[in-house]
């Protein structure tokens, strides 16, 4: 990783000291002034150094980067190909095979949908390729996953199983109490309540397909400004064809049963059924 300029500059001047004073010289970088011409040579090599090192962690990157996605059947490689991934309802996007590599002839970044993916394997040695579109995330539309699954086939490796599939948002439950200072009573319900859609929101887009964990949840609301301490009394996710609290419960009458929960669509949301949404599940204490 590369060094600050004051690093590198440190380090030069540590390097001189010790250097000279090895061979009897003794120098004072306390007291040099603003125009020492020592002082003046190690900055600009420091400047330089600092300089080269940047450049440096940036090449290494994007070969990092070039590794991660040239290696087909990869997960990196699956999840940059699915951001590829081009489609028109009135124009179909035909592949071609140029020199064993497939690729659409006519490269057009507004047709490209998918905005969320994530690549993972079952028991049955099947590739499962989660995606959405949107933002705020929705599922495809089954003629989309249709076409999404011909590309992945076409540009996946031979022999593979690829299994696309694209959900409605899972949904997750929070029951509990809130207790908070007073003074913040006009204004808790909604400051919580907005902070976890915030958080589901971005949740989604930072670790699609990834877990929730009950931890997180409870250290988010307790750091809200006015929260005084919180406490579940149930927690649970369902798939969005699942009937309300047939899910998981990761909390259930108090106790921790699961610490997290991975969504089966790759993204959540509140409860969206009537009298179980955030509004209705969380009791604000003032104390």
């Amino acid at each position: 990783m590369a060094r600050t300029v004051q690093q590198c500059n440190d380090y030069l001047v540590t390097q001189l000291v010790t250097q000279l004073g090895s061979i009897g010289i003794t120098i004072n970088p306390n007291t040099w002034s603003a125009r020492n011409l020592l002082r003046a040579i190690c900055y600009t090599f420091a400047v330089a150094q600092s300089l080269a090192e940047q450049l440096q962690d940036i090449q290494i990157a994007k070969m990092q980067d070039i590794l991660e996605k040239s290696a087909s059947g990869s997960a990196k490689w699956i999840q940059d190909a699915v951001f590829r991934f081009q489609y028109s309802s009135a124009t179909p996007q035909y592949l071609t095979n140029v020199g064993g590599v497939v690729q659409y002839p006519i490269i057009n970044e507004s047709l490209r949908i998918v905005t969320a993916c994530s690549v993972g394997t079952n028991f049955a040695n099947q590739v499962l390729v989660k995606v959405a579109k949107g933002s705020p995330l929705v599922s495809l539309t089954s003629p989309e996953v249709t076409a999404l699954q011909s590309y992945v086939l076409l540009k996946g490796t031979a022999g593979i199983s690829y299994v696309v599939s694209s959900a409605t948002s899972d949904k997750i439950r929070i029951e509990g109490s809130i207790y908070y200072q007073g003074i913040y009573a006009s204004v808790i319900n909604t400051n919580v309540i907005n902070t976890l859609n915030t958080y589901l929101a971005n949740l989604s887009k930072t670790n699609f397909g990834g877990d929730i964990k009950v931890s997180d949840l409870e250290t988010l609301i307790r750091q809200i400004e006015g929260v005084n301490d919180v406490v579940f009394e149930r927690v649970s996710c369902r798939l969005d064809g699942a009937a309300v609290l047939a899910g998981v419960d990761l909390v259930l009458g108090g106790d921790w049963i699961l610490r997290k929960y991975t969504s089966g669509a790759g993204y959540l949301v509140q409860e969206t059924t009537a009298g179980h949404t955030f509004t209705d599940t969380l009791t604000f204490i003032a104390e």
